[in-house]
């Protein structure tokens, strides 16, 4: 019998919300002030949709790595090792097989229609406005978290292969340098906080962002194995989510506290020909970090805290998120090229593709993708049940 047999129904929840999020993050994406652009930009901006990307991105794909150690480590302890593999190729290597040449076929065509409307100001689609393999073949889109994650998992297999091999006596030595003390003063939780820092130093903005490229990113490699080694760590002292769920107030302080410092630090180091570049940019990376692990446990804590029992709404909102995440840009990006030319601010531009994207992803799903083929693939199994019938 498992550490638990019962199902964390929080965590789900926050899996799912972490997965979600890349709704509204993408929407903000579009009306950024600043120069970041993937498919389209569009002429009206907000310094708030800056604050949002910012906010979301500081513990979003943080959160959901650290989860996935939790429950990869989870799995293992309850159905063994190659059970556990199994499971892990079927919901996370075949997804990611499928659905990356379908979401190109989708995606690539309306980054034309968006470069068009950014260089000729209408609708439109010429192909030579494409100029790099990235925007056309050399691209992950938004299932770069998958390709990661089976990189993660593939080394899990190689570490835990190699672990069974080490001596009783030294596995045990080891295991305790994580076991002695909580999750907050564990060796594990300044390794992954002063790791992320120093990962994080290699960027201007302190902090490692996704690649979307084929070819493996080492730093981000690493930068978001911390996060799930961490879960891994967690889920071995399953018994700190009780103290989590106490303090997750605290901890949200903090990380708020830490994530002002890196801005403002941020603020301050200009550019490298600044006396005072680099000793900012410490701060900046070191801040970052550190407020990275704490929005971490945070929300374990609170999600631990708030959603203990089984409520139906959440459970069909958490076996929907697999399939917000994979289709969700295809009618953010779409929604956001028919309202390119309405001249209204970008707040309310914001507020109507989630809206859109929203409805579009929640109606497929449930007339397309929750009883049928596709349910079985993304969730294991299909489900004729709907909260509002239960």
């Amino acid at each position: 019998m498992g550490r638990t047999a019962e199902r964390l129904h929080g965590l789900d929840f926050l899996r799912a919300l972490m997965m979600s999020l890349g709704l509204i993050l993408h929407a903000a994406q579009i009306y950024l002030t600043m120069p970041i652009v993937d498919y389209y930009w569009d002429d009206a901006r907000s310094p708030l949709m800056d604050a949002l990307l910012i906010f979301i991105n500081t513990f979003r794909m943080p959160v959901f790595f650290l989860l996935s150690g939790f429950f990869a480590a989870l799995l293992i302890e309850r159905r063994g090792l190659a059970a556990t593999f199994k499971n892990r190729y079927q919901r996370i290597a075949v997804p990611f097989l499928v659905f990356l040449p379908l979401l190109a076929l989708a995606m690539t065509p309306l980054r034309v229609v968006g470069r068009h409307v950014m260089e000729k100001g209408h609708l439109g689609f010429d192909w030579s406005l494409l100029h790099s393999s990235h925007e056309t073949w050399n691209n992950t889109h938004n299932l770069w978290f998958l390709y990661y994650l089976i990189l993660h998992l593939a080394t899990l297999w190689l570490l835990y292969t190699a672990w069974q091999r080490v001596s009783r006596y030294r596995r045990l030595r080891i295991a305790n340098l994580f076991r002695s003390r909580s999750v907050y003063s564990s060796a594990a939780f300044l390794i992954v906080c002063f790791g992320l820092g120093i990962l994080g130093s290699t960027e201007q903005a302190g902090r490692v962002s996704a690649n979307l490229s084929l070819m493996p990113d080492l730093r981000v490699y690493l930068y978001f194995g911390l996060c799930f080694f961490l879960g891994w760590v967690l889920y071995d002292r399953i018994q700190d989510l009780k103290e989590l769920a106490r303090r997750w107030k605290r901890d949200m302080v903090i990380a708020t506290i830490l994530l002002t410092i890196a801005l403002a630090s941020f603020a301050m180091q200009g550019d490298v020909v600044n006396p005072s570049y680099m000793s900012m940019h410490i701060a900046l990376s070191l801040a970052s970090g550190f407020s990275i692990g704490f929005y971490m446990l945070s929300f374990v804590g609170l999600f631990s805290a708030k959603f203990q029992s089984l409520n139906p709404w959440v459970r069909y909102f958490s076996d929907s998120s697999y399939w917000i995440y994979l289709f969700h840009s295809i009618p953010v990006v779409g929604i956001a090229l028919l309202l390119h030319d309405w001249l209204v601010p970008a707040e309310i531009k914001f507020m109507i593709v989630c809206l859109g994207a929203t409805i579009s992803c929640l109606v497929s799903y449930q007339l397309v993708v929750r009883n049928g083929a596709i349910g079985q693939l993304l969730n294991g199994q299909k489900y004729s049940s709907v909260p509002w019938r239960s």
